[in-house]
C-alpha cells in the first residue's frame, strides 16, 4: 500500500558539507523557503568520518523551489568565479627568503 505523500512532509533537499548546508539554508531563507540543517551533532561527535551526515530539510510543498533556488546560486556562484580568474600577482614575494 502506497503512502500518502502530504504537502507539510519533511524532505531532504541537500546531504553534503556543514558549510554548504549552511550557505544554502540561508540562500533558502532569503527566498522566503524556511529550511533546517539537520545532523550537525553528529559532526561533533564522529567529524568527518561519516560523510554527508549533515543534512538540510524542507516541506515537500518547498521542494521544487528550494531546489531551484540552489541551482540558481550555484550557476551565480560559477559565473561570478569564472569572471575573476585572472587576480593580480604580487611582485614581491610575501615570503622572507633566508639570507644568502
Amino acid at each position: 500500500m502506497p503512502v500518502e505523500e502530504h504537502p507539510e512532509d519533511i524532505v531532504r533537499v541537500y546531504s553534503g558539507p556543514y558549510v554548504t548546508a549552511e550557505i544554502y539554508q540561508q540562500i533558502l531563507q532569503e527566498a522566503g523557503i524556511p529550511a533546517r540543517v539537520v545532523g550537525e551533532e553528529l559532526l561533533a561527535s564522529f567529524g568527518s568520518a561519516i560523510p554527508d551526515v549533515v543534512e538540510l530539510w524542507v516541506q515537500r510543498k518547498d521542494a521544487e523551489k528550494a531546489q531551484a533556488a540552489i541551482k540558481l546560486y550555484e550557476e551565480q556562484r560559477e559565473e561570478r568565479a569564472s569572471r575573476h580568474t585572472d587576480f593580480p600577482k604580487p611582485k614581491d614575494d610575501p615570503l622572507p627568503r633566508p639570507p644568502q
